[in-house]
């Protein structure tokens, strides 16, 4: 690696920390006042996902440069299904049930880990975490769009 690639490495590093640090900040805090019990999903969306899916849902959020994994679009997710919304499915992603990938390959924060304020067995806080991940994916599969219309043909 020669100089400049050092420095762009570094740079990225630079401007990459922050946004991390940022977003850390933002999924654990557990002030009252923030808490997202009560939040839509809309709203919770736009706190714990749209940094690396992006507002529309497109994939493109703001720390999308400086993250290995591409975040999947998400308005496609019916259509890359057969036109079904497979909620069970994205339930299991956003809570980090889906089958275990390799050690140190998965992007995607275990929300029901990170979500739950409670301790031990608190089922109270489960239930929350439980809503808090329904209220996610409802609100995802509101944001599904129909399948690309195929290019006309070319003659």
């Amino acid at each position: 690696m020669n100089v400049e690639s050092h420095l762009r490495a570094l740079c990225k590093f630079a401007l990459g920390l922050p946004a991390a640090l940022v977003l850390l900040g933002c999924a654990h805090d557990r002030s009252e006042e923030t808490s997202p019990i009560h939040y839509s999903g809309r709203h919770l969306y736009e706190v714990y996902c749209s940094a690396c899916h992006g507002l529309d849902g497109h994939g493109a959020g703001p720390v999308q440069p400086y993250i290995t994994a591409h975040a999947p679009d998400l308005t496609q997710i019916s259509t890359r299904n057969g036109g079904k919304f497979p909620q069970e499915r994205v339930f299991r992603t956003v809570d980090g049930q889906s089958d275990s990938p390799p050690p140190n390959t998965r992007h995607m924060p275990i929300w029901g880990y990170d979500l739950f304020t409670g301790e031990g067995d608190d089922e109270t806080a489960h239930q929350q975490v439980l809503d808090i991940e329904h209220r996610v994916v409802a609100y995802v599969e509101s944001m599904q769009e129909p399948a690309p219309e195929p290019a006309p043909a070319q003659r």
